[in-house]
């Protein structure tokens, strides 16, 4: 055991006695002997507290750790306060409602050391609440030597797909000198972007050992249907947007145009007054940036499949219209929902 170096799990935890106990037995069971559990108490209402320190007595052979914080600071700051006590030589997160395989970390571990990477990202599992598989989301296997390399792919995996934190194991040192936006929406967006602009060698491997629950009433599940969610991709995107400017500029219309596209998902899933004239500003402003970065760098986006075959022939048109006469799509929202308030239409 003392020759396996150390790797610390961090688990953010809100109200999560109903899972949490799953979730930590498939840490303690690693396969992986050297183990830290470091588990962030994030303001939590219910028993999450006095079972964090039930499970430590229960895994008196793992070391553990119990960060409280009071009131509750985020997802991202919990794991801001994760990352900053783990002593491990690689970390990994976990949410409280997931579970993982319990050889993920030591197969994990043995690519990122044979190929002396300072990340590996595996695939993973959306399952039921019950167990049940929904879908399975594989990697693509792909080795990158650079941080150009690398943050190339990421670029690509966020136009077609998303960008999550948990799905990687990473050596620690990658952490140092991170920005953490106070959000809980784009959380892992706003940190990825960084650590793939800093990271030297990656892979991503064709195997999938994380099982993400679908749960209804987690943070995921909730976005984009409140005012702060909202207000917290405005603040992840410029973030993410201004990071890639200056650490990346060549990926800058990548970035840009995955802002365009889940703002226009957002505005035309709203049935409400919230934001949408910024929003609307703010994706004309990005979609004419990112054609303009593109003509200044001679190229197109480098998307399979591409963006306009995710919309349809009207999405398509709305899609330009909001980009290029954005006060009129408000204009039209605020008739809408008026004709809605008087006829229930």
């Amino acid at each position: 055991m003392t020759d396996l170096k150390k790797l610390s799990v961090i688990i953010p935890a809100y109200n999560a006695a109903k899972f949490l106990v799953k979730c930590v037995d498939g840490i303690a069971n690693q396969t992986y002997e050297n183990i830290e559990i470091v588990i962030v108490n994030n303001g939590s209402q219910d028993n999450t507290l006095e079972l964090c320190e039930e499970l430590k007595a229960k895994y008196n052979n793992r070391e553990f750790k119990i960060i409280n914080l009071n009131p509750n600071q985020g997802i991202n700051w919990a794991r801001r306060a994760g990352f900053e006590n783990a002593s491990g030589d690689y970390v990994t997160t976990i949410d409280s409602d997931d579970y993982i395989d319990l050889n993920a970390y030591a197969r994990a571990i043995k690519v990122l050391e044979a190929n002396d990477c300072d990340m590996v990202q595996f695939g993973h599992y959306e399952v039921y609440p019950d167990g049940r598989i929904l879908e399975e989301h594989k990697c693509r296997p792909v080795k990158a030597d650079n941080a150009h390399d690398a943050f190339k792919y990421f670029a690509s995996v966020i136009l077609n797909s998303a960008t999550l934190l948990w799905d990687k194991v990473y050596k620690r040192s990658l952490f140092e000198n991170l920005q953490w936006p106070k959000v809980s929406y784009t959380e892992d967006y706003c940190t990825d972007t960084q650590l793939f602009a800093k990271v030297q060698k990656f892979m991503s491997i064709d195997e999938s050992f994380y099982y993400h629950t679908a749960n209804p009433d987690s943070v995921c599940s909730r976005v984009l249907v409140n005012r702060q969610s909202i207000e917290d991709f405005i603040t992840g995107s410029k973030f993410v947007t201004n990071f890639t400017a200056k650490a990346m500029p060549e990926f800058l219309p990548e970035i840009l145009c995955y802002s365009v596209y889940i703002n226009f998902s957002i505005i035309i899933g709203l049935i409400t007054l919230y934001y949408p004239e910024d929003l609307c500003k703010i994706m004309s402003r990005d979609y004419k940036r990112m054609n303009s970065e593109l003509k200044r760098q001679n190229r197109k986006l480098d998307m399979n499949p591409p963006l306009s075959s995710k919309l349809s022939r009207k999405q398509r048109v709305i899609m330009y219209l909001l980009a290029n006469c954005p006060r009129l799509y408000y204009a039209y929202l605020k008739t809408r929902l008026t004709i809605k308030k008087l006829t229930g239409i």
